[in-house]
């Protein structure tokens, strides 16, 4: 079964911009695949905690962008207790 995450795009990127979003307590995440754009996006890092708990890789994304995703590699920190980056994979058509 999937889950559903909120997700915002974001227009800001780069390391210091990462920063302040994690700051504020979300995770920047990217969507690519299938021959579309590559959309930036934000992540309430409480929310994705649930869904990394529960170990889902099928997720369903809602918000500015809707669309059915596939977890594809998730970025910790160097102690392995909080998600730095979240990369999601549209599967092909």
């Amino acid at each position: 079964m999937a889950e559903t995450l909120k997700a915002t795009k974001r227009e800001k990127t780069g390391s210091i911009a990462n920063r302040k979003l994690r700051l504020a307590g979300k995770i920047p995440a990217v969507l690519y695949g299938a021959g579309k754009d590559v959309v930036h996006l934000e992540l309430c890092a409480e929310q994705f905690g649930v869904v990394v708990r529960h170990g889902v890789k099928d997720i369903v994304l809602e918000g500015d962008v809707s669309e059915s995703v596939v977890m594809r590699e998730v970025q910790w920190d160097t102690f392995g207790t909080e998600v730095l980056h979240v990369d999601f994979f549209r599967p092909g058509s």
